[in-house]
This record gives structure tokens, C-alpha cells and sequence, in this order.
């Protein structure tokens, strides 16, 4: 039955008119991206390529946020959790069914915003290497990551204040990446309420490898991997909160 929910889900996501929309905003801001390379007084390749990589963050966490909050709610609108859920199916199954197929729809269009991202990079002649591929990977991670946190924040509060939180949480996630260099600022309470705080959100900086692709620097696997038992840890815990959430809503 999970199997089953993950189709549907992936399949109406892949159609969907905003994820769709994005993704054309994407295309159109990769093929502007040259210029903002041609004008910089640096070298273009190099801004052209961080561009890229950037706006493939950006909109995914957007197609992400919006397809996320959507998700379920969507379903309550239409009536038709109801048919689903009068069906003798645990209500666990059907979120982890509707998260897996908004993952496998998020990590399609991010393999479309890679492929297309570095092809144009190579076709305008910027240096195409692996460890891009890998940032890509990375940001579609944090896009899964952030996926998970839109589903969570909806289950809780409405679509709207669940986008607005979740766009939040992207921010202080990345910001949480600079704490340890900024802490030894903070007087000891100050440092404990801060670290506490920076605990409810994930760290999304380990995922922002794409200023360090872009020079070609090294990723050592034990971070990559880190990163993605981090990721994972997350996504369970955010889709467990869903799943917690709606088995005491009355529905």
C-alpha cells in the first residue's frame, strides 16, 4: 500500500503547476546566468558555475516547501484522505507513502536542474567537474531535508504558516552552520539557550558544498557520509512527528 501511495503522490507532484513553474523559472535563470558572468569583474566561468549551483538550491527548497505543504492538506480539501483512510491502511503507511513519493518526484527534478545546470555550464565552455555533480547531490539532500520539515510544519498549523515556518527554518538552518565560530562570543547561559535553539532546527550547512565545488575542492567521504546519516536521522524524525500529529487529528 505504501508502494501504491508513492506512485500516485509521485505522479501528481511531477504534474503539479507550481513545481512546474519553478522549474521553468530555473531554466530561464541558468540560461541569464551567463550574464551576470559577463559583467563581473572576476572570472565569469567561476560566477556563472556558483550561480547555477545556487539557484538549484533555491528552487528546489521553493518546489520543495510548496509540494510539502500541499501534501497533505491537499487531500483533507479534496476529501479523498477520507476514501484512503477508510480502507483498512495504518494512517504511519500513508505518510511514509505520500513522503516517499514527493521524495522520488523532488529527487527527479533536482536530477533535471543538475543535468541541465552542468550541461549549460558545459555548453558555454565553464569547467565541468565531478565534485559538482556531488554538490548537486548534496542540495538534493537538503531539498529532502526540507521536504520533510514543510510535511511536519503543515501537520501541525496550516499551509500557509507551515510554508512561512518552513521558510524560516531554511534560514536559521544555514545560519546554525556558523554558530561554532560565532559562540565563543556569547556569555555561558547564552551559549547554552543558543545551542539549545540552534538543536530544533536542522544544520543545513554541511549540504551547501557549492562554493567548494565550484574550485574543485575536495569533499572527504566521512563528512559526505555524516551528512547523509545526519539527513536521514531528520527526515525519520520530522516524518515520525507527521505521522504522530495526524493519528490524533480528527479527521
Amino acid at each position: 500500500m505504501i508502494l501504491v501511495v508513492a506512485n500516485a503522490t509521485a505522479r501528481e507532484a511531477l504534474r503539479g503547476r507550481t513545481g512546474l513553474a519553478l522549474l521553468g523559472f530555473y531554466a530561464v535563470a541558468v540560461l541569464l546566468s551567463r550574464i551576470v558572468g559577463w559583467i563581473t569583474p572576476t572570472d565569469g566561468h567561476l560566477v556563472t558555475t556558483d550561480l547555477v549551483m545556487s539557484l538549484q538550491s533555491v528552487v528546489g527548497v521553493l518546489v520543495a516547501i510548496a509540494t510539502g505543504t500541499a501534501l497533505v492538506q491537499s487531500e483533507i480539501q479534496s476529501r479523498t484522505l477520507y476514501t484512503v483512510l477508510s480502507r483498512p491502511i495504518p494512517r504511519w503507511r500513508f505518510v511514509v507513502g505520500k513522503f516517499a513519493g514527493l521524495a522520488a518526484a523532488l529527487i527527479i527534478g533536482q536530477a533535471a536542474m543538475v543535468a541541465l545546470g552542468l550541461g549549460y555550464l558545459a555548453v558555454t565552455g565553464a569547467p565541468v567537474t565531478g565534485w559538482l555533480a556531488l554538490a548537486g547531490a548534496m542540495t538534493a539532500a537538503e531539498v529532502l531535508i526540507m521536504a520533510a520539515v514543510a510535511l511536519a510544519l503543515t501537520a501541525v498549523s496550516s499551509p500557509l504558516l507551515g510554508a512561512v515556518l518552513s521558510i524560516a527554518v531554511y534560514a536559521l538552518g544555514h545560519a546554525v552552520a556558523g554558530l561554532p565560530g560565532l559562540i565563543h562570543h556569547l556569555q555561558a547561559w547564552q551559549q547554552t539557550i543558543a545551542i539549545v535553539l540552534a538543536s530544533l532546527v536542522p544544520n543545513l550547512g554541511p549540504y551547501a558544498y557549492r562554493a567548494e565545488a565550484v574550485h574543485a575542492v575536495p569533499l572527504p567521504w566521512p563528512e559526505l557520509a555524516q551528512a547523509a546519516a545526519y539527513g536521514g536521522l531528520w527526515i525519520a524524525l520530522l516524518v515520525a512527528i507527521t505521522v504522530i500529529t495526524l493519528d490524533r487529528r480528527q479527521l
